[in-house]
């Protein structure tokens, strides 16, 4: 019998490409890009990913709903779009990144927005960069409102994420949102990104 040559006890059933050598479906599902590096073509990465896809999506859907509820008529909702649209960006390019460093950085921008001075905040690693993306989005934006409506929004995106340091529940919800109902916004941010950084909704 072929053993797993991660857990080196249950039954080896998968060709794990990036080791070269067969594992577990447990290990598989458990350890599968936090601690096994898998090349993007893996059959079982790609499966995988399209069933959490789908069920991040929808929930992302449902409670994106509920915790803007107080927010669906407020014209700084478009700080918002900035700033879904930035994450969005940066996950797509990098999709290594982690939930937690994404949402470190959306804290930044909120911060940025809010009228009390924070002097002595250090950046995070996306911080800066996603302050860039957002900026273009706050013309005609009351920036005290979209300071509130975000700080909303990242409590959302926390408790989506889950408590696991590893987590992309947030990317792939996020992700399915924007691809599945903003289809629209997204071809407008790919055509407008080498002429102008401003998107209108």
């Amino acid at each position: 019998m072929a053993v797993c040559t991660y857990c080196e006890a249950a039954k080896g059933k998968r060709a794990c490409p990036a080791l070269g050598t067969l594992i577990c479906s447990r290990c598989c599902g458990e350890h599968r890009l936090a601690r096994i590096e898998c090349p993007s073509d893996c059959r079982y990465l790609t499966e995988n990913e399209q069933y959490q896809q789908e069920r991040s999506t929808l929930a992302f859907v449902k409670e994106r709903g509920e915790a803007l509820y107080a927010y669906k008529d407020s014209k700084s909702l478009m700080a918002l779009v900035g700033v879904e649209m930035a994450v969005y960006k940066h996950f797509t390019e990098q999709p290594n990144v982690r939930d937690w460093e994404i949402i470190a950085g959306m804290e930044a921008v909120r911060k940025r927005l809010s009228p009390l001075a924070f002097p002595d905040s250090t950046s995070p690693t996306y911080g800066e960069s996603l302050w860039k993306d957002v900026e273009p989005f706050l013309h005609k934006v009351d920036r005290s409102e979209a300071a509130d409506i975000i700080g909303a929004y990242i409590p959302f995106a926390t408790s989506f994420s889950g408590d696991q340091v590893q987590s992309r529940r947030f990317q792939r919800g996020l992700i399915g949102f924007l691809q599945n109902y903003q289809g629209d916004l997204i071809e407008k941010m790919q055509e407008h990104e080498q002429q102008s950084p401003i998107i209108t909704v």
